[in-house]
């Protein structure tokens, strides 16, 4: 009876790790050790976080040149007089007399409901 020892293939890609053991996650950040930089994370986030933004910025620029100044207009009752409503950019509510084209009232950028802080 031959009593057969049992062998390790050895790797043919010639990498560092113990025959037949493999711990490829697949994962590439995952394999550099966090004493490295492990503040990378959070500045590709603040890169992400700054590319959006002026995206936005230029995105407000071209809406503000692109759209009608005036988004919404109605007359509105009250009592016996009449007065303008309009929706204007950036999301401001603004109410008019319309006799005199004075201005009676004006919200917050994009909160109707909101005076303005002066």
């Amino acid at each position: 009876m031959q009593h057969a020892t049992l062998q390790k293939e050895t790797p043919t890609t010639g990498g560092n790790q113990a025959a037949g053991e493999s711990q490829n996650d697949f994962s590439i950040v995952g394999d550099i050790p966090p004493s490295i930089n492990p503040s990378a994370p959070d500045y590709l986030r603040q890169l992400a976080s700054a590319s959006q933004a002026r995206l936005l910025a230029k995105a407000t620029n071209f809406a503000s040149l692109h759209a009608p100044h005036t988004l919404w207009q109605r007359r509105m009752k009250v009592g016996a007089s009449t007065l303008l409503v309009r929706l204007e950019w950036p999301g401001v509510l603004a109410v008019f007399d319309p006799a005199t084209g004075e201005a009676l009232a004006r919200s917050a950028p994009g909160q109707p409901e909101t005076l303005p802080n002066k």
